[in-house]
């Protein structure tokens, strides 16, 4: 069967996404691509160019004032509800901040959820963006109960399509109703936290940065790369997929200027 991969580039441009279509056209991946675009995306004819669909869409009733961030779990669970085919595996990604080394479905993924950790040293509670995330739509019951807990980044989550419903299904139930607020535009990812700590998503693994994916994001200084410039996990392997690449200035710099 056949494997897809799905993201949101709403108000991006080509330059925002080249890295992550071309670094998947360089590693040889023979799946699906699905990039959701609003009014706003720009170039679309050059991201056309890769292979990769494009499906635009617009806001439903109820969800005008949800972000982006929470919009996706929306759109990405009317696409795999309307499939009349079977992917082996699925996976659900940011876009912006990613590059692919080697074909994501190379590694073995398990059945159901796969889940992806931050570096350790920084808990749910400890980090301001994910504790204010939860207070504020899942209140301090919720916070009290995953507080302690690693960080699991809501921007990469691979499952088998079954899976794949199921955790969406789990996700839109709780993302709405959106109550707003200050610095809540990544509340999704609190959201998933409470879910997959509190034992609510069913057949669940979950991946650390010695993994398929590397999350950049709270780890000490630039990371490491071998001789080819390949960034490694922390087990020293190439990773397949390295997110939030941003974070790093040097990595950053470099990645642009190879995909500029």
């Amino acid at each position: 069967m056949n494997s897809l991969i799905l993201g949101l580039a709403a108000g991006y441009h080509y330059g925002d996404v080249r890295p992550f279509l071309q670094s998947l056209e360089e590693c040889s991946y023979e799946g699906e691509c699905v990039l959701f675009v609003s009014e706003t995306t720009r170039d679309l004819e050059r991201m056309a160019d890769h292979a990769v669909l494009l499906v635009p869409f617009e806001r439903t009733a109820g969800l005008e004032d949800v972000p982006y961030n929470a919009l996706r779990y929306f759109l990405y669970l009317d696409f795999m509800r309307s499939l009349r085919c079977e992917y082996s595996h699925v996976m659900m990604t940011d876009v912006r901040d990613v590059v692919f080394q080697r074909d994501p479905f190379s590694f073995t993924w398990p059945e159901g959820i796969n889940c992806t950790l931050e570096d350790r040293r920084m808990t749910l509670a400890t980090c301001p963006h994910n504790s204010h995330w939860i207070r504020t739509h899942q209140g301090q019951e919720a916070m009290a109960a995953v507080g302690h807990e690693p960080i699991s980044c809501s921007g990469t989550t691979v499952c088998d399509q079954a899976g794949a419903v199921r955790y969406l299904e789990a996700m839109t139930e709780r993302l709405i109703p959106f109550k707003g607020g200050e610095r809540i535009a990544g509340y999704d990812q609190g959201v998933h936290n409470v879910l997959l700590h509190t034992g609510q998503l069913g057949k669940l693994t979950l991946h650390d940065n010695g993994g398929p994916i590397l999350t950049l994001g709270y780890t000490k200084g630039e990371p490491v790369q071998d001789a080819e410039g390949f960034v490694l996990n922390d087990n020293g392997e190439r990773a397949h997929v390295v997110h939030q690449y941003d974070r790093k200035p040097d990595l950053f710099k470099t990645l642009r200027k190879r995909f500029a």
